[in-house]
């Protein structure tokens, strides 16, 4: 994660869980689908590597019920200061990259037999690298899940972040291919979450630099493109459209 990336998530850990608990059920269905896809069950030992706030991890852990804690990853201080202190999580300050190269060590004794990765990847300069590294902390029956956005989105951006969205995001198929290459059987399916949002709340979550690709742009780029959007909805005070996450997944092989 480089230091812009790093002061754009210091900046935005107060206010990150706002952005998304305008519809609770939201969160509680991106939750389901991770843990359908992981087949998730109490007696797993499971991270999650650059969890953020835990806004996610807090619903998969009341979901779950996990015996043990969910281990929660994350290397900017500000983000996981927003953790709540509870028993079923246990943060820990590291990247991604730390964790992989044995850098950073994980708390529980042990392999993890799942390894969550949401919205995190694209953030990793070696992904191969980091990948490799993570397959090689799952348990016998170790699976791991990386939930990422496709190239193409469809949040409400202005022009100019769409573009930039796609120059910089990486191709679910090439994470894929990263994940086939630890030895791990991989495989990339999508998902689909509705979202309706007031057009105002939005354009604070514009001003608030949301996504990380906002943190491209100036103030004054930033603000050209909010008159822009606001021109382009302005007879939209709610605003409707599909979330689409590639859940690129990764199985140990049976011996």
């Amino acid at each position: 994660m480089t230091g812009q990336i790093a002061d754009h998530y210091g900046r935005l850990a107060a206010t990150y869980d706002d952005h998304w608990t305008h519809d609770p059920e939201y969160v509680r269905g991106v939750v389901r689908a991770m843990s359908g896809a992981l087949r998730l069950h109490p007696g797993d030992a499971i991270a999650d590597v650059g969890c953020g706030t835990g806004l996610y991890t807090r619903q998969l852990a009341d979901d779950v019920a996990p015996l043990r804690p969910i281990v929660c990853v994350d290397p900017t201080p500000a983000m996981l200061d927003q953790v709540p202190a509870t028993p079923a999580l246990r943060p820990v300050l590291a990247s991604a990259e730390d964790v992989a190269s044995g850098r950073v060590s994980l708390p529980l004794p042990g392999p993890f037999d799942a390894i969550v990765v949401k919205e995190a990847i694209h953030h990793v300069t070696d992904r191969a690298g980091t990948l490799r590294g993570l397959a090689g902390l799952l348990s016998d029956h170790g699976r791991m899940l990386v939930v990422m956005l496709p190239r193409t989105i469809g949040h409400p951006l202005f022009a100019a972040a769409h573009d930039r969205f796609t120059e910089l995001q990486p191709d679910p198929a090439d994470v894929a291919e990263a994940i086939a290459t630890t030895g791990l059987r991989a495989s990339v399916s999508y998902r689909t979450f509705h979202v309706a949002i007031d057009r105002e709340r939005y354009v604070r979550m514009l001003e608030a630099r949301y996504m990380s690709v906002l943190g491209e742009f100036s103030e004054a780029e930033l603000a050209e493109g909010i008159a822009q959007f606001r021109h382009a909805y302005r007879e939209e005070p709610v605003l409707r459209f599909e979330d689409h996450f590639a859940f690129v997944t990764g199985w140990v092989r049976p011996a």
